[in-house]
């Protein structure tokens, strides 16, 4: 799924999405940004990027609470590790909609763990030799 469609269907579920330069950090590639509400978290406004260095990996951050296990040291989710098969991530095909439900699946494991000091679901094993961003301790 190249740009233009993923915008397009990106509008079809998600109207007030947009388009947006991504941060000087990423130029190259492009990001959009658009407001999700999971059930039993606030409204978040979440930016994605795609840079053109590695379009297949999103770095996606979100404004509110950031206090997590399962963020980048510059913010951005760690959804999940990037050498995992297909099915445990998100790939292009998947579309949209499909890594919205990424991140909203995200910011409630967040609000758990911010309120039981527990992650739910599988962790994967943290290493600084991961790409596109300085890995998490």
């Amino acid at each position: 799924m190249n740009r233009i469609q993923f915008l397009q269907h990106l509008k079809l579920d998600y109207p007030d999405a947009a388009s947006a330069a991504p941060r000087r950090k990423f130029r190259g590639g492009f990001a959009v940004k658009t407001k999700i509400e999971p059930a039993g978290v606030d409204k978040r406004t979440v930016e994605i990027i795609f840079s053109r260095g590695l379009p297949e990996e999103p770095i996606v951050f979100v404004d509110g609470p950031a206090d997590s296990p399962h963020r980048y040291r510059d913010g951005n989710l760690c959804m999940w590790f990037p050498y995992d098969p297909p099915e445990a991530r998100w790939c292009r095909p998947d579309g949209p909609t499909a890594l919205l439900g990424h991140i909203a699946a995200h910011l409630i494991k967040e609000e758990h763990y911010r309120q039981t000091g527990e992650w739910p679901g599988v962790e994967a094993p943290h290493r600084r030799s991961l790409p596109h961003t300085e890995w998490h301790e």
